[in-house]
């Protein structure tokens, strides 16, 4: 039925008023009263499917200043009536999918841009089009770009961290634990509930293991009875070496 979508062209100049005469280019006003001519197409070329057409007119509907509502009061009635043989969906598909895209175009700020009289639906244009001379500007600045050999991002090289022996991380803890132990032990804190609070924190004995009552009570006593001074950098919390009890020979 030739000039289908005379009706959504009314509409739209309706809607757009002045704003129709700059903003109603060859192209849109070919696709709406036309839709996709297939008559254009050589036969077996590929042709634009109905999602390319809705989602030009839906950059177009932004870009002409039409809000979403007022693009949807005729784009979705259009797909229905003019793309509905690019398709093999329901009516009310068709409805939710144009609804879908205009949400996309509108909320993800998708510019338009037509190429003109290489445009991928063969509609109507002209080099006297307001937006000709813009269009032309930015596919050359579009060709340019894509020209352009981009840099290949280098991976990073991996960051190595150190890896402490075994030994070394529960002697660290250990540590760790017994100021924590002394501190706790000055504050008048029961034995039992600095178990409970080493065990919180995730601290570990000498030898990795879990502290319980009698391990902690031992290491509290073991240097309680050495008068070996702190050693350096432990800030009066570490450990001392255990004292020799062996005899020497001859004694």
């Amino acid at each position: 039925m030739p000039n289908e979508g005379r009706p959504f062209l009314n509409v739209l100049d309706t809607m757009l008023g002045d704003r129709g005469k700059d903003t109603l280019y060859p192209c849109i006003r070919d696709l709406v009263e036309h839709g996709l001519d297939l008559a254009r197409f050589a036969a077996g070329e590929m042709t634009p499917q109905r999602q390319d057409i809705t989602q030009y007119l839906a950059a177009w509907s932004r870009h002409a200043g039409l809000s979403e509502e007022e693009a949807s009061a005729w784009l979705v009635d259009y797909c229905v009536a003019l793309l509905a043989s690019l398709s093999r969906r329901t009516p009310a598909t068709l409805r939710h999918s144009t609804k879908s895209n205009l949400r996309y175009i509108y909320r993800s700020a998708v510019p338009f841009l037509c190429h003109c009289a290489n445009n991928p639906f063969r509609a109507h244009c002209r080099p006297d089009c307001p937006v000709y001379a813009d269009m032309q500007a930015k596919l050359r600045a579009k060709a340019s770009e894509l020209a352009q050999p981009r840099p290949v991002a280098r991976p990073l090289a991996p960051v190595i961290e150190p890896v402490l022996p075994v030994k070394a991380v529960y002697l660290e803890q250990f540590q760790t634990g017994l100021r924590l132990a002394l501190d706790e032990v000055r504050k008048g804190t029961k034995m039992r509930r600095i178990v409970e609070i080493l065990k919180e924190r995730g601290l570990k004995t000498r030898t990795g293991r879990e502290w319980k009552y009698a391990i902690l009570r031992n290491e509290l006593q073991t240097l309680k009875n050495s008068h070996v001074p702190p050693q350096d950098g432990c800030q009066g919390a570490c450990p001392p070496e255990r004292p020799n009890t062996e005899h020497p020979k001859g004694m």
